[in-house]
């Protein structure tokens, strides 16, 4: 739904600071981020508000919009941060709007500040009537909203993923056999939580990877899916030893023998928590992210030869 904004409205409510984060991914700082400054992490942190956002009917500061979760489409601008004709910025869930700061700010007494100090921060809103509760948030120091949304997808590249080294039984130094039984594994060591965090524009978004299963690819084109690290195999264990990940071969390509080479590579279930000033997104699921694969290894496939006796 549009509501009515007059000139003079939005020119006192113009947003005069906007954060954009753009992630680097071959350095840090990409080429349209200079003479911006970039931190340590690689993101590029802007002050001005883009001069063309790309969208030619992004709405007005009362627009929910018909766009969506996801925001509206923005081709022309950084990362897809979309601000319209106001300078507002394109807020996420649970908002889905142009956000801007309340000009002038609620009394002291007002119930929209939450309990708040005012003398600690500002009220945003994107519904210029102030008549949804739900679209009214307060931002600790004045500070710019950000998408924390947007900010765990970028931290998915920094995230301190395990790459999944490969073992199996029988191992590299030995063969194996069509329709036998191969136990994989990866170390138990490499099955944990990992997580990573940014603070930025008051703002601290925390990503949280949980390992879901291992994914292997055997070679030959097959791949097979573990829960777990699996077992690893001891010298010593009976033949009947139980395992909750293993292969079969069920075939030879070349009758005298095939080599294959055998990776893993850890699947993860990964979330994020904001809190600070986060426009009233506290967390979300980004869903599942497999990492690279670590260290591989190999198996020697053979046929058993049939011995005939008289």
């Amino acid at each position: 739904m549009r509501r009515g904004v007059s000139a003079a409205a939005a020119a006192a409510m113009l947003v005069s600071f906007v954060v954009v984060l753009v992630i680097g991914t071959s350095s840090p700082a990409m080429a349209d981020c200079p003479p911006d400054p970039v931190d340590e992490t690689g993101i590029c942190l802007s002050d001005t508000v883009p001069e063309d956002p790309g969208n030619t009917d992004p709405g007005d500061p009362g627009d929910t919009g018909d766009d969506g979760p996801s925001g509206p489409a923005c081709p022309g601008a950084p990362n897809g941060v979309c601000v319209n004709e106001y300078g507002f910025v394109w807020i996420g869930p649970p908002h889905n709007c142009y956000g801007f700061p309340l000009d002038p700010q609620p009394e002291a007494n007002s119930p929209l500040w939450g309990g708040h100090d005012p003398a600690e921060g500002t009220i945003w809103s994107c519904d210029p009537t102030v008549s949804v509760p739900e679209n009214v948030w307060f931002v600790p120091n004045g500070a710019a909203v950000i998408n924390p949304g947007q900010v765990a997808q970028q931290l998915v590249e920094q995230a301190p993923f395990e790459l999944a080294n490969a073992h199996t039984a029988p191992g590299a130094d030995y063969h194996t056999y069509i329709n036998y039984k191969n136990w994989l594994w990866i170390p138990e060591s490499q099955w944990h939580d990992v997580s990573v965090s940014l603070t930025v524009a008051g703002a601290t978004v925390t990503l949280t990877a949980t390992p879901s299963h291992t994914a292997w690819d055997m070679g030959n084109g097959e791949t097979v899916s573990c829960v777990g690290p699996g077992r690893e195999w001891v010298k010593g264990m009976p033949e009947n030893a139980p395992t909750n990940c293993s292969f079969t071969y069920a075939a030879l390509v070349d009758p005298e023998g095939d080599t294959w080479n055998v990776s893993a590579a850890i699947n993860y279930s990964v979330g994020w928590t904001c809190t600070g000033n986060c426009g009233g997104q506290n967390s979300g699921d980004l869903g599942d992210v497999t990492a690279l694969a670590g260290e591989p290894t190999s198996l020697t496939v053979l046929q058993r030869q049939t011995v005939v006796t008289q």
